[in-house]
């Protein structure tokens, strides 16, 4: 019976590999975003073309942006981890990530996401009345 095993423990491992290396290709993307967004905001800075605060925040919104790749390829690559520790360890860094984006956001704006977006539902429904 172990020459019934072979095959799918073959298609096991090829699934395995492939996810793995989507969710690496979808987390180097994320880099690349991020990386070039930095490389625009400094040559924004430098041409003097754009105020610091609109420089600030239009790096901070696209460093948001390149980080949600990266946490998407982290919960990709979850799928793959072999042991409990990897999962605690990919699990920690995914808090990280999403708290940096978090204080990212809450940057921007100027306040806390969830009281603006409570904000907005309550005008539309005082809007609606």
């Amino acid at each position: 019976n172990y020459i019934d095993m072979i095959p799918n423990f073959i298609f096991s491992n090829i699934i395995n590999i492939i996810i793995k290396n989507v969710g690496f290709l979808v987390e180097y993307i994320g880099l690349i975003i991020i990386v070039f967004s930095v490389f625009t905001a400094l040559i924004r800075l430098a041409s003097r073309k754009y105020n610091m605060e609109s420089v600030r925040v239009n790096l901070a919104q696209k460093i948001i942006f390149g980080l949600e790749f990266v946490i998407a390829a982290d919960i990709v690559l979850a799928t793959v981890t072999v042991s409990f520790m990897e999962i605690v360890q990919l699990g920690g860094i995914v808090l990280i990530r999403v708290l940096l984006g978090y204080s990212l956001r809450k940057e921007i704006i100027g306040q806390d996401p969830k009281r603006l977006l409570n904000k907005k539902k309550v005008n539309k429904s005082l809007d609606k009345k």
